[in-house]
């Protein structure tokens, strides 16, 4: 699989393909905010289970799969060592000290360098919170046309412009990855050297310039392209189909973090004070659920 293919959605699920860009836009929007608002670690994990679940059963090809375990390996791992070795606020247990306060120079300098096992917690909940968008919007790039995202934005009256800029955004660093690799191709059959990781890594300092070509002749051939097109004109334009199913299931997920937004504002409320004896259940449940 080549490294465009890796990024695009050509071996999705027919249901994944065919789904409207306003509800995955929708979707996504809608689970960024439930990531903010959920602080609970067993509800995080549970909705992203959910975003992992979606990858299944959209049949994301196992490249993929390994792409996306690295990315999250990486960002939980990141964000979990960090906090633990930086964890400020109290109370923190520390689990392992890696430089005493009473060491000569680091010691000194450092004050002291543990890791917290409160720290290790935040970081977790932090990363998962970053995990799920990003499970759920590599669902969005690989299942979705660049076609159907920009429809979806223009239908909600936005510039067409930022509309356009923004899905070239999301198809530039595909684009931008298989040309390097084709500039790299030429530049080791040019000086006759072999395939592997040295003669990709001596041939790094050189790919600058011709991607740099490369990539403002596609620009220049795009930006053509567009202009006659006419699809900059200030013309009206016709909303899309959107499923009647599709419409349902977004109203029920938008009551559904409306709701939970409202739940949990409420008890931040009542922790300051404004305490509402008819909504004990509400504040139950989110003190054990969110």
């Amino acid at each position: 699989m080549s490294v465009r293919q890796l990024w695009e959605g050509c071996d999705a699920a027919v249901w994944a393909q065919k789904l409207d860009g306003r509800t995955k836009l929708l979707v996504l929007f809608l689970v960024a905010v439930l990531a903010i608002v959920i602080d609970n670690p067993r509800t995080l994990f549970l909705l992203f289970t959910a975003s992992l679940l979606l990858h299944l059963f959209a049949r994301t090809s196992v490249y993929k799969w390994q792409v996306l375990a690295i990315l999250l390996l990486l960002g939980l791992w990141g964000s979990m060592f960090s906090q633990a070795l930086f964890f400020a606020q109290t109370p923190r247990t520390p689990l392992i000290v890696l430089i005493e306060p009473s060491m000569p120079v680091l010691g000194q300098i450092t004050g002291g360098l543990s890791v917290y096992r409160e720290g290790v917690i935040y970081g977790a909940v932090q990363g998962l919170r970053s995990s799920i968008m990003l499970t759920l919007g590599l669902f969005v790039c690989w299942t979705s046309d660049p076609r159907q995202l920009l429809k979806a934005l223009i239908s909600w009256r936005l510039s067409p412009q930022i509309a356009f800029m923004l899905v070239t955004a999301i198809r530039f660093l595909p684009v931008l990855a298989a040309e390097a690799g084709e500039v790299i191709i030429a530049l080791r059959l040019r000086s006759d050297t072999q395939v592997g990781r040295k003669s990709v890594i001596g041939h790094l300092p050189y790919i600058a310039k011709p991607l740099l070509a490369r990539c403002l002749r596609r620009a220049q051939t795009l930006a053509l392209s567009v202009v006659s097109r006419g699809f900059f004109l200030a013309t009206a334009r016709k909303n899309e189909f959107w499923a009647f199913n599709e419409k349902i299931v977004c109203l029920m997920l938008v009551v559904f973090t409306v709701g939970i937004a409202v739940s949990k504002v409420a008890y931040l409320l009542s922790e300051q004070g404004l305490y509402f004896g008819d909504l004990r259940i509400v504040y139950d449940w989110t003190k054990l659920y969110l």
